[in-house]
C-alpha cells in the first residue's frame, strides 16, 4: 500500500504485509459516546464483533516487537480488553488524565458520581510473554560456545565463572534458561568473563563475536520502550491543546503531544506506523512530524481528505531538528 498517506478504506481491506508494522495506534468508536460514528451499530455484541476483527487484522499486520495502543472509553473498554488479550500481551492498562477538558467544569454538587475526567489507553506486545527473541539467539549462541569448548553445560561452573549464584541465577537465567519473562541483556563485563574462561585453557577461540555487535542486535530487534522520566508511569497527564484540536472539525480529536510522546517512545526513525482510524489525521500528522512511515485508513471522505491535507502541511515543511 501507498505510504505516508490515509486511504478511504476499511481497515479490514488493507494490503499490509504481515508482520511489517512497528506500532498501531488505534483510536476505534468507543461505541455510543461521542460522534455519529460511535452510534451505527444495532448493539454492543455487535460491536464486539468488529472489535475482534479488528484485533486479529491488527495481529496480522504487528511486527514481533511491535506495540499496540488501544484508546477506549473507561467504562467500556473492559470489554475490548477480555477480547485483546486473547491475541496480544497486555503491557499496560494507562490512564490518560486530560486536565482541562470541558467535562473538568462540572460543579461537583451537580455531580452524582466521579467526575470522569480521564480515558483508557490499552498497552499491548505481540507476544503475551513479550519475550525478545534476540535474546534467545544469542543464549543459544553462548551455549553452542559453551558445549563447543567445555564439552557439556554445568550451570553451577557458569556461575561459579561469573561470580553469581549457584541455582542458574545472573547470565544463566537472562541468556541460559527458558524462562517465560523478558530477559535483559546481559553485561559487557560478564560477557568478557565468559570469554576468559572459555578460553582459558584451550588454543581454540571461542565467543568470538564482540559484545556490542550482540548489543546492537538485541537493541535493533527488541520493542522499543523510551519513555523520558515524566511520563514513566501509566498516568499520563496532557492538555487537550484545544487551540489546535478544536481547528479541526472532528468529535475526538486527540492532543498533538500526546501523540507525539506515544510515537517518540515506542518506535525509531523511518519505522511503520498504522492508524486504523485516522479521524483528524492527529497520529498521520505527528508521524511525519517524527519521520516515521504511516498508512492511515478512514471510512469518511471528509476524513481522509482533512487527515491529508494536515499531513501535506508536515511533509511539504519538514523539520529542520
Amino acid at each position: 500500500m501507498e505510504l505516508n498517506t490515509i486511504h478511504h478504506l476499511n481497515f479490514l481491506d488493507n494490503t499490509i504485509p504481515d508482520k511489517s508494522v512497528q506500532l498501531i495506534i488505534a483510536d476505534p468508536p468507543y461505541f455510543e459516546v461521542k460522534g455519529k460514528f460511535d452510534f451505527i451499530w444495532k448493539s454492543f455484541d455487535n460491536y464486539l464483533t468488529d472489535v475482534e476483527k479488528w484485533a486479529i487484522e491488527c495481529k496480522r499486520i504487528l511486527a514481533e516487537n511491535g506495540t499496540l495502543f488501544w484508546y477506549g472509553d473507561s467504562k467500556k473498554i473492559a470489554y475490548s480488553q477480555i477480547i485483546l488479550d486473547k491475541y496480544f500481551g497486555l503491557v499496560s492498562n494507562v490512564t490518560i488524565h486530560v486536565y482541562d477538558r470541558q467535562t473538568n467544569k462540572i460543579k461537583i454538587e451537580d455531580a452524582r458520581g466521579f467526575i470522569n475526567t480521564s480515558e483508557r489507553m490499552l498497552m499491548y506486545s505481540n507476544d503475551v510473554y513479550n519475550l525478545t527473541q534476540c535474546v534467545y539467539n544469542i543464549r543459544d549462541y553462548i551455549r553452542q560456545e559453551i558445549f563447543r569448548a567445555k564439552g557439556k553445560i554445568v550451570f553451577k561452573d557458569i556461575n561459579t565463572c561469573l561470580g553469581t549464584a549457584t541455582n542458574g541465577g545472573g547470565v544463566a537465567s537472562a541468556c541460559l534458561s527458558l524462562e517465560k519473562k523478558e530477559p535483559a541483556m546481559f553485561t559487557k563485563e560478564m560477557y568478557n568473563k565468559l570469554k576468559s574462561w572459555l578460553n582459558s585453557d584451550c588454543k581454540k577461540e571461542y565467543l568470538i563475536k564482540e559484545y556490542e555487535y550482540l548489543r546492537k542486535e538485541y537493541e535493533d530487534l527488541r520493542r522499543p520502550f523510551n519513555p523520558i522520566e515524566q511520563y514513566k508511569m501509566d498516568v499520563l497527564r496532557f492538555s487537550q491543546e484545544g487551540h489546535i484540536t478544536g481547528i479541526y472539525d472532528h468529535d475526538t480529536v486527540k492532543p498533538e503531544k500526546l501523540t507525539r510522546y506515544l510515537i517518540q517512545t515506542c518506535t525509531k526513525e523511518n519505522d511503520l506506523v498504522v492508524v486504523p482510524f485516522s479521524g483528524s489525521g492527529t497520529e498521520c500528522a505527528m508521524s511525519a512530524l517524527e519521520n516515521r512511515n504511516f498508512i492511515g485508513f478512514d471510512i469518511e471522505k471528509k476524513y481522509v481528505d482533512m487527515g491529508n491535507k494536515r499531513v501535506k502541511k508536515i511533509l511539504d515543511n519538514p523539520k529542520l531538528f
